[in-house]
């Protein structure tokens, strides 16, 4: 029986314990509207990576999960808020070039249109001039500029009962989009400019321990070492020389503690990234004589911001070979997924870079998404991990609340 096999028998035999736990610790905090959680799979661990609060890519998902979503979208509506929900009105991303993400905006209309809700498309900068745009097949979508009245945001002849954010808000918080009156999912208070993941990480270790507990398990087989470095600049020998013994401490701690034979470390900027400004070590000596380009990699984040804080990260290798489950979910519950591939990339290496593709959960070799039994191929373990991932954004966004109310870090060690 390989691991992940285990894995699957354990969490099936302990269902109503897992339930009853996740009921308990959901009602501790409010869960995020959507997310999308990156898996790896080794031969020893099942980790949720990456953790997205404001997901694109929901034109990856299949029929089937598209129904899924649709149908725990209708849940949402009806149980989460006493204020009824009927018209959604999103907000996307602006400055991008990828037709795919457009796909995405019309997947998620798709969703929420199968979930009775009539929905619209609003733009919040007032020099933006276009208000269509072209998915990859050359489909329209429309939009229209948003206008704010009285703590209220309208389209024309169109007022919303919910504002969803489908913009990860990397640089900062739109005025327009602040103290509004409508339900707004999820809070701008969470945005990149504010999330840090070294945060999202505390959160999320605690739960996977307290869920190995439960089962009896070690947590090392959820975790992911996590530790933040301030005030990095890759052009300076002596911050490369500092982070590069920390590395070697956190290679030394895997491999005496968890007798992992060749760990694998990633350097991430320690907000979003798209992929960018990663890079992956197996020594700490590979960061000092880190040639140009790859210093230059690591300076600029997403919308050219200079990268300052990072976080160094045990890797996982993937068993898939090139490939790993990102799975999304609609209120902390899972509506489906996907696998992120990439050919030209291996088992220890970040796949989400150029090249990648996607493919359903159920497509096996030779074969495309029959969209029948799509729903067999999400695993109980894989299931319960990305529900931990989503719940720990939930203590994050918490945090980030209540930090925002009260300018302090107080409200981290009340959660934790």
């Amino acid at each position: 029986m390989t691991f992940l096999e285990k894995i699957n028998q354990i969490v099936d035999l302990n269902k109503e314990k897992i339930s009853d736990w996740f009921v308990k610790k959901e009602s501790e905090v409010s869960l995020p509207f959507y997310t999308s959680v990156d898996l790896r799979v080794s031969e020893n661990k099942i980790a949720a990576v990456d953790t997205n609060i404001f997901p694109g890519g929901f034109n990856n998902l299949c029929t089937q999960f598209i129904n899924e979503a649709a149908l725990l979208t209708k849940e949402f509506k009806a149980k989460s808020h006493s204020r009824k929900i009927k018209k959604v009105l999103i907000v996307p991303e602006l400055h991008t070039r990828n037709n795919f993400y457009w796909d995405n905006i019309l997947s998620l209309i798709q969703i929420l249109e199968k979930a009775d809700m009539k929905v619209r498309v609003g733009l919040y900068e007032s020099e933006f001039d276009k208000y269509d745009f072209s998915a990859s097949n050359n489909e329209k979508v429309m939009a229209a500029k948003i206008v704010r009245e009285n703590n209220k945001l309208f389209l024309k002849d169109f007022e919303p009962d919910l504002v969803l954010i489908n913009n990860d808000l990397s640089d900062y918080s739109p005025r327009i989009l602040q103290d509004l009156d409508q339900l707004v999912v999820p809070p701008i208070e969470v945005g990149w400019h504010a999330r840090k993941k070294n945060i999202h990480f505390e959160f999320y270790n605690k739960l996977v321990a307290e869920f190995a507990e439960m089962l009896s398990l070690d947590p090392y087989n959820f975790s992911l070492s996590t530790k933040l470095v301030d005030d990095i600049n890759f052009d300076i020998s002596e911050d490369r020389e500092r982070l590069a013994d920390l590395v070697n401490e956190m290679i030394k701690e895997l491999k005496k503690h968890y007798n992992v034979k060749k760990p694998l470390i990633f350097i991430k900027n320690n907000t979003g990234t798209y992929g960018m400004a990663v890079m992956q070590v197996q020594d700490g000596n590979e960061l000092l004589s880190l040639n140009r380009d790859g210093r230059k990699k690591m300076k600029v984040s997403k919308g050219g911001s200079f990268l300052k804080n990072i976080i160094i990260q045990e890797g996982v290798e993937t068993i898939y070979t090139n490939k790993e489950p990102v799975y999304y979910l609609i209120n902390s519950s899972v509506a489906g997924g996907f696998y992120r591939s990439n050919d030209s990339k291996n088992s220890k290496q970040n796949l989400n870079t150029k090249g990648m593709y996607f493919e359903c959960l159920c497509k096996k070799k030779g074969e495309g998404c029959n969209d029948i039994d799509c729903q067999r191929y999400v695993f109980p373990s894989l299931e319960a991990i990305s529900r931990i991932g989503s719940l720990a954004t939930g203590y994050e966004i918490e945090y980030l609340l209540k930090k925002n109310q009260s300018s302090d870090d107080s409200s981290l060690s009340a959660l934790l």
